[in-house]
């Protein structure tokens, strides 16, 4: 990547003759954007652009530089291609659109691209891409005229879109290094961590994704490189569409987003939404050096925006920190006695009676700044346009406030007015010091802080959280040969990994299932099996409590008829007689991911799955630390652990349920999707009391 962002000579290849407007010729940007190298141009019909000399041909040109840049068509790349490849040049930009971002004929073209740049050895960024910018050695290789930071800041932006580049003051408020890499047919995000993981210049990484290629190289690298530099990433394209199809709860509750989620969250990412947040996060990386703690101490001018302040910490993950009773006695005011001061600090009343708000102001946030119970301020004061309120100076209060703040906390601002925009700007540079243009904006900013300086703090064993997907086991069970595997066909295989299933026998005939409860004991459960009930329950396919021969006979008999009265073609494949148990029921399945390979799912079980939703996730292997966070992530976690005198349940139980689940998962990468549901838990242990299985194509590993 050094070669890409800070070549000593570059070729130009497809530059446009016409310059000035309109004519988007990056040999005209790369010069005005300061690049001191020697450029090269390739040009078959003009002896010269721009005062430079071109040449007719790659193979014509003097040397061999260290960069290539294509601006042809695509029909014209390859050939172009090959003279680079000829001519011994190893690293080549492709500006060029029409590719996999295009049509089938496109996506060949792009194949066929690959596939050179390995025969020869050569790296390739793109196609359909910008190329790179770098402010610290003034080299740029778009076709777009963009500003450059007179003082590069330590943050890169990793893209696969040429917009973010140009609109970096939108999305990123500032950038010292741009890598746009397309449709990635080469170099991918792997490749550019694996660079920035050493690189002196950056300091904060911001990743566009689209798509994720080498999914779990990709969160392996990510959460190395997280542990010293923040990665923050806008993932776009969320959807469901990928659970649409899914014949399982497992499968309609596991989307790719919510699975790539849970992923970045484990990896450490700290993953942004929107616009908005994204530069507020931004902007919080570029000011503040860190932060300790989530406890926030708020000074404000208003109580309305106090209230505000409390509502977002709550929705970000942050917590007010409690009042310093130390700066008390040197705050409130005996004239106001009613006004007492509690966190947020609301000292609009002070100001007015001390006839001094800076004053008041400036006291209180040095208060908080100094308790050691407060890990970051944020104040909210008003910036006035008007010259009656030239009092409230609140860039020089700032200045003043954090040259008394030893331990370098961070000082967050909204100012509100007239005058916003302009008393922002004057605090630009101060260290530890950021103005953002909303409260929820700054209190997202600290939040991101804190999400990556607790990700840093977690212990980690050394090794990878996401492994290569091992080759599959030699089969312990054989599966049975179809597409969907139900209830009791699956008890070998549960078996064989110590997943606890109740006793239960798959029976024809009545006197089968009588014979089951006179052994296993009475009460007992009566399922419908078959491929065409997959939600039996809905069907009217279950009978519960059965607690003596007659009712269970009866049940047995209205079961079939109610079978083969609606669905008179289909197969039945027994009734499944079961031991009843009791406990909490819940959720447990895995679900395949083409990216990340299996996914662990636990959640609320019961009919009601898909109502709740309460489902956490996590990416294969699961060790008991991480069943644990996916249990305690649960809304009905406090109902797990005991509630109002409620007996807890067999915690344990279900976090080995869940590791053993993923050692399943890794040894059988054909089990596309599957439900453990319910299973019960209770203090004694959790059982599984049904099971559905859907078997496909393993998992590219």
């Amino acid at each position: 990547m050094e070669a890409f962002l800070n070549p000593r000579s570059v070729v130009l290849i497809g530059v446009s003759r016409r310059s000035g407007p309109g004519a988007y010729n990056n040999l005209e940007m790369m010069l005005r954007y300061g690049y001191g190298g020697t450029i090269h141009l390739v040009h078959p019909k003009v002896p010269e652009i721009l005062g430079h000399r071109t040449h007719p041909r790659v193979g014509d040109l003097p040397e061999v530089p260290e960069l290539a840049v294509i601006s042809v068509g695509r029909d014209r790349v390859l050939p172009v291609f090959g003279e680079c490849a000829g001519k011994g040049i190893r690293n080549v930009i492709v500006i060029s659109q029409g590719f996999s971002d295009a049509d089938e004929a496109g996506a060949e073209l792009q194949d066929q691209l690959t596939a050179m740049a390995r025969e020869h050895g050569a790296r390739v960024l793109g196609p359909n891409t910008m190329g790179v910018l770098n402010g610290f050695s003034s080299f740029s290789t778009g076709f777009v005229d963009i500003a450059k930071d007179p003082s590069p800041p330590p943050l890169t932006m990793v893209a696969q879109s040429g917009v973010f580049q140009v609109g970096y003051e939108s999305f990123t408020h500032r950038v010292g290094k741009a890598i746009d890499v397309g449709n990635g047919c080469d170099i991918d995000f792997v490749d550019v961590l694996e660079y920035l993981e050493g690189d002196p210049e950056t300091r904060i990484i911001f990743i566009h994704m689209e798509g994720l290629k080498r999914g779990r190289e990709f969160l392996n690298v990510a959460a190395r490189v997280a542990r010293s530099k923040p990665i923050i990433i806008l993932k776009t394209g969320r959807s469901d569409a990928g659970a649409e199809a899914a014949l399982s709860h497992t499968g309609s509750m596991v989307g790719e987003d919510a699975v790539i989620d849970g992923a970045f969250r484990d990896a450490g990412l700290i993953r942004v939404r929107n616009m908005i947040e994204l530069k507020a996060v931004c902007r919080s990386f570029l000011s503040f050096g860190g932060i300790e703690g989530p406890r926030v101490g708020v000074v404000t001018a208003t109580g309305a925006c106090g209230i505000m302040t409390a509502d977002a910490c709550e929705d970000y993950g942050l917590e007010l920190a409690p009042f310093p009773e130390a700066i008390r006695g040197g705050l409130e005011n005996s004239r106001i006695a009613w006004h007492k001061l509690r966190n947020p600090v609301d000292i609009w009343p002070l100001g007015m009676v001390t006839g001094s708000f800076i004053g008041v102001l400036k006291e209180a946030v040095r208060g908080l700044l100094a308790d050691e119970n407060v890990d970051a301020v944020l104040s909210i004061a008003p910036a006035m346009a008007s010259p009656l309120h030239q009092d409230l100076d609140m860039v020089a209060a700032a200045r003043e406030i954090n040259g008394e703040n030893p331990r370098r906390k961070p000082l967050a601002l909204w100012l509100y007015g007239g005058d916003q925009a302009g008393r922002s700007a004057a605090l630009e540079n101060e260290a530890d010091v950021c103005c953002f243009d909303s409260i929820d904006e700054a209190v997202m900013g600290l939040s991101a802080l804190w999400r990556h300086e607790r990700f840093r703090r977690e212990p980690h064993g050394g090794g990878e959280r996401f492994p290569a997907l091992p080759s599959p086991a030699s089969r312990p069970v054989e599966l049975p040969s179809r597409t969907v595997i139900l209830g009791d066909e699956a008890r070998p295989l549960f078996d064989f990994y110590r997943i606890p299933m109740v006793p239960a026998a798959l029976t024809a005939t009545a006197d089968a299932a009588a014979d089951f409860a006179r052994t296993a004991g009475y009460p007992v459960v009566l399922k419908i099996i078959s491929g065409a009930w997959v939600h039996k329950s809905d069907e009217g396919g279950i009978r519960l409590n059965l607690g003596n021969e007659g009712e269970l006979r009866n049940a047995y008999d209205e079961l079939v008829g109610r079978f083969r009265s609606r669905t008179p073609s289909a197969a039945l494949d027994g009734i499944l007689a079961q031991k009843q148990a009791s406990g909490f029921e819940l959720l447990v399945g895995l679900k395949q991911d083409p990216q990340l390979g299996p996914v662990i799912v636990a959640g609320k079980g019961g009919i009601y799955t898909e109502v709740f939703r309460d489902v956490a996730r996590s990416v294969a292997p699961v060790s008991p630390s991480e069943a644990r966070k996916m249990l305690q992530s649960l809304k009905c976690f406090p109902i797990l652990s005991g509630i109002r005198g409620q007996e807890a349940v067999d915690l344990a139980a279900v976090e080995n349920l869940l590791v053993s689940l993923s050692r399943l998962a890794l040894d059988y990468p054909e089990i596309q999707e599957m439900d453990l549901n319910p299973v019960l838990a209770s203090a004694a242990g959790c059982w599984c009391v049904d099971a559905r299985l859907v078997v496909g194509e393993p998992v590219n590993r």
